[in-house]
């Protein structure tokens, strides 16, 4: 073991479980990542209900191999965390973020060169925390500058046009739960009665839906986003797999269009959504079976050079 790990708990609006490592070797202070996951119920390793992928464990302890020291924290209401997962909004997301931020700020053998590292939804989490608290840097992967409403509606129509392709008596049975009307007009529909009420959380078919982080997601484009990033000014890596089902890597595009400087951007061959190699047919209706056959496939070896390389340069210029 190359590291040391602790457990701690960290004050926020509710407590924030967190798991810390710290090379072994080298003199503090270290430089710091805080590692911010994405969407749903997974924990501070990347695992959840019948789901036990280690994504964020394995990039922690990657990363300090790299020389530093790594915080992933359990989301609120997961874990050992406190707090409402249902009734916690995006800026509630983003408060323990910055807590987080405070907290490593207060640490002595941690220095001010701390970035944040975002997954997936995590990406618009850290950009947003960036502008509530200053960090040295962002590292941005599978969801710089897209907003959720938008991955959503691209998830929508990537499954309409897969099922519409989808062959035999599996495609036309497919076709009548899966159509324009249950699947897009659904999703408007969600759309509507998230920004019509100003509860935090609803029932959608008997279950209880986090209306409130829907409805602040909502407030952000695309566009508004990929601005942020821009007027932060601090070194920022993106990086998309082209075989990502969950975000399109042609939005990396829009933002490298905008010739921010310190914004640098790599499109990851033969990467998907949970950062791993994946060179089969892309497929939204299979993706969870495609996950759990991956669980214990590496990082994708180009990401780990990508990010080596950055870093070694954010190294050499902080």
């Amino acid at each position: 073991m190359m590291y040391k790990q602790e457990e701690v708990f960290i004050q926020g609006e509710s407590t924030i479980a967190a798991t810390m490592t710290t090379p072994h070797d080298g003199q503090s202070p270290f430089p710091a990542i805080i590692l911010i996951g994405g969407t749903g119920g997974l924990d501070r390793d990347g695992n959840g209900t019948g789901f036990k992928s280690n994504l964020y464990k394995d990039l922690a302890e990657w990363l300090t191999t790299q020389g530093f020291i790594t915080l992933r924290f359990d989301k609120r209401g997961i874990g050992k965390s406190g707090g409402n997962r249902n009734s916690v909004g995006l800026t509630g997301l983003v408060d323990d973020v910055t807590a987080v931020v405070r907290y490593l700020k207060s640490r002595d053998h941690i220095s001010q060169d701390i970035l944040l590292l975002g997954h997936s939804e995590g990406c618009i989490v850290a950009t947003l925390a960036a502008e509530r608290e200053s960090v040295s840097g962002l590292i941005l992967l599978s969801g710089a500058g897209v907003a959720l409403k938008t991955s959503m509606q691209e998830q929508a129509h990537a499954l309409l046009d897969e099922v519409k392709r989808t062959k035999g008596i599996k495609g036309k049975l497919l076709r009548v739960s899966l159509n324009e009307k249950s699947v897009i007009g659904k999703q408007q529909k969600l759309f509507e009665r998230v920004t019509a009420t100003d509860q935090d959380t609803m029932r959608i078919q008997l279950m209880k839906f986090p209306a409130k982080w829907l409805r602040e997601h909502l407030a952000f484009t695309d566009e508004s986003l990929r601005e942020r990033l821009v007027q932060l000014h601090i070194p920022t890596l993106a990086m998309t797999g082209d075989r990502d089902v969950q975000t399109d890597a042609h939005h990396l595009d829009e933002l490298d269009a905008l010739h921010a400087e310190q914004i640098e951007v790599q499109k990851i061959k033969d990467m998907d959504h949970m950062l791993k190699h994946f060179d089969g047919e892309m497929s939204i209706l299979d993706v969870k079976k495609q996950y759990r056959s991956q669980l214990r496939q590496p990082l994708h070896p180009e990401l780990q050079h990508q990010l080596h390389e950055w870093l070694e340069r954010h190294n050499r210029t902080s």
